[in-house]
């Protein structure tokens, strides 16, 4: 098997020998048997294990175990403890989710500051198939069928050359001591139900099963190397990234072929998920203002285009701006300045920049989101106006409308920022103090 390691790291390029490496260590079979390979490997290498406190006393005994194994060999290590189901319930997540952003921060964190080139995980053939039926299971489309890889950015798999079966006997003939996870058995997670449901059906049918699902997958692998080439060459001619915003043309994209697959790989990677992607097809015909939400962005049928943003708090904290207030970052980035009126005195033209009467201003001002039945005076009209009056004029995209923030002087709005001030507020001849305002982006 050490054989194998070798061709295995030759063959995919992992490593250079002499780079440093930096093994993720559960004590569990798989990892165990990775490290004594690479023991005996002589590779320049350290150990990193994780403690979730998940598992009561078994936690703290997986612990102790690698530890022991690490001074017993001489093998520097790390550890680190968190408490993961308190890390869970604050973000809102599952505790597998919690347990898998917090590993890999850390690992990333210790390449970084003890000068590993990468860290290595111990996953096998077996993993890469059951990872293989998980996305199937999921609908991750062509992406999720090459499998876990053998290399994505610092994280290496070496021994994806080898199954389980090849594993444990590996451990048997050498007498490897190793740390079985109870919750390995439980059938109620998805891996571990494919693990001994699905594969165990597989293997009656097929015992060279691995063999064959593997090679499958490594000519997906290739197969969407091609296929993403096209994708990104037809995303080029659809899409428009612009001030935070992705703007997707319709007619662009009713003029192509294979609309649905196309929207996906483009919608995906704003975590819309296929059915998703169904309904935002159909609404191509409905009136502008249909609105989609993932988990992380928003979507919004607006006259001729799909665009795209960010989702954003719903409570972002209301800023004030006082007298002396010269810089605001949140919500929005302003620099501010009083100046005094001279004979010279010239208001910037453009609608990034609010010169107002300082003396008119009740501080502290106030910035907000806009909201329905705001109204204003825009610079150059006697009348009042509705907000939303106003961005129907300038034809201001619904989702764009989300991002605008107003500035405030009492109840009054005097600066739609970023677009324009208030008449009331504007320079006039009997001005003599100037509150120069500049939205920088």
């Amino acid at each position: 098997m050490l054989n194998d390691l070798f061709q295995y790291i030759e063959d995919k390029k992992l490593f250079n020998p002499d780079e440093k490496l930096l093994l993720t260590v559960s004590g569990g079979l798989d990892s165990m048997v990775m490290t004594e390979l690479f023991r005996l490997a002589g590779y320049n290498f350290s150990v990193a294990h994780c403690n979730f406190n998940l598992r009561g006393r078994e936690s703290d005994s997986d612990e102790e175990f690698v530890t022991d194994y690490c001074n017993r060999h001489k093998v520097r290590y790390f550890v680190k403890q968190f408490d993961t189901k308190n890390i869970a319930s604050e973000k809102g997540i599952s505790i597998q989710m919690a347990a898998r952003e917090v590993r890999y921060e850390w690992f990333d964190y210790l390449c970084v500051t003890e000068g590993f080139n990468y860290y290595a995980t111990a996953h096998h053939k077996d993993d890469q198939i059951e990872t293989f039926f998980i996305n199937l299971l999921r609908g991750t489309g062509i992406a999720g069928l090459h499998g876990i890889l053998p290399r994505q950015g610092r994280v290496i798999r070496p021994l994806l050359f080898a199954g389980r079966d090849d594993i444990e006997e590996y451990a048997r003939k050498n007498n490897l001591s190793f740390r079985e996870d109870s919750s390995n058995r439980e059938t109620k997670y998805l891996r571990n139900s494919i693990r001994h449901r699905l594969l165990s059906v597989l293997k009656e049918i097929n015992p060279g099963y691995r063999d064959m699902l593997t090679g499958n997958i490594e000519r997906f692998r290739e197969t969407e190397k091609v296929y993403r080439r096209e994708i990104d060459r037809m995303k080029r001619e659809l899409v428009i990234s612009e001030n935070d915003l992705i703007r997707i043309s319709i007619p662009k994209l009713l003029k192509t072929e294979n609309q649905k697959i196309l929207l996906f790989e483009i919608l995906s990677e704003y975590s819309f998920n296929s059915s998703q992607v169904e309904d935002i097809i159909n609404s191509i015909d409905a009136i502008s203002g249909k609105t989609f939400f993932s988990e992380t962005h928003t979507l919004i049928k607006d006259r001729n285009e799909f665009i795209i943003a960010k989702l954003e708090s719903e409570n972002e904290e209301k800023m004030k701006i006082y007298s002396d207030t010269s810089f605001l970052v949140n919500p929005v980035t302003i620099t501010i300045k009083t100046i005094e009126k001279t004979a010279d005195f010239e208001i910037i033209p453009d609608p990034a920049y609010a010169s107002l009467d300082k003396s008119k201003l009740e501080f502290p001002l106030g910035i907000r989101k806009w909201k329905k039945g705001d109204f204003f005076y825009p610079l150059g009209m006697k009348n009042r106006k509705k907000l939303s009056d106003f961005f129907i004029d300038e034809k201001i995209s619904i989702i764009e409308k989300q991002k605008i923030y107003v500035l405030t002087s009492g109840n009054d709005i005097v600066w739609i920022i970023g677009y324009r001030i208030d008449e009331r507020y504007k320079i006039t001849g009997r001005t003599k103090s100037v509150l120069l305002l500049e939205e920088v982006i």
